[in-house]
């Protein structure tokens, strides 16, 4: 299982020299850390920490190259993909099915909820290239924090823990703790997450 410190020592070591990648060097770097990761899982740590490298489409080539290594497209996983091939693949079927299989996810997938992860992780990557995020493959970098799907069902379901907890909650004699249960169950209704059951086959990437 590939870590934080498996990245920093096996991929990183090699440009610390300076506070900006060259074209090549970002490549070869992209490159070492899709082998790494290819054939292996890697902790959640470890999937937030290498969004500062990763763009949309360099992220897409791992998911492939994962594929290949007949693992399931989300790093976090180590299963084999649902299917190994599309049961539409090279049969003549309308244009109609081969856009709209529903199961198109298990070629690339162990599950739906593995494809649904790896969308809401690859819609939060930057499309700036990787040699001009200065400073990037440096220990003192400050990267935007990457948020997992695991992490924010977890965080739903503990704020929805905490305000059934609260019933019969009482703050004075205002209704204070009323008021308060109120506050916290509209502010969870923002943020909750809405899934489609029948996501398109690319999701969020298909939005300009």
């Amino acid at each position: 299982m590939a870590t934080i410190e498996d990245i920093q020592k096996q991929v990183l070591v090699a440009y610390q020299q300076h506070r900006q990648l060259s074209l090549k060097e970002a490549d070869l770097l992209t490159v070492e850390l899709l082998e790494l990761l290819s054939q292996t899982e890697c902790t959640p740590e470890t999937l937030k920490y290498v969004g500062r490298f990763f763009t949309k489409t360099t992220y897409s080539d791992l998911i492939d190259e994962r594929n290949l290594n007949k693992l399931c497209g989300y790093p976090l996983c180590g299963q084999s993909q649902g299917r190994i091939r599309d049961p539409y693949e090279n049969r003549r079927v309308s244009n109609f099915l081969t856009q709209n299989n529903p199961y198109k996810y298990l070629t690339s997938f162990c599950s739906k909820l593995h494809f649904r992860c790896s969308q809401f992780y690859q819609v939060q990557l930057s499309d700036e290239a990787l040699f001009a995020r200065v400073g990037v493959h440096l220990d003192d970098y400050e990267a935007g924090r990457v948020l997992l799907l695991e992490e924010a069902m977890a965080e739903e379901r503990d704020l929805r823990t905490m305000i059934r907890g609260m019933n019969g909650l009482s703050l004075g004699e205002n209704g204070a703790g009323d008021e308060l249960q109120k506050d916290l169950s509209e502010w969870l209704s923002e943020v909750r997450i809405v899934e489609n059951e029948r996501p398109p086959l690319l999701g969020d990437l298909m939005k300009e």
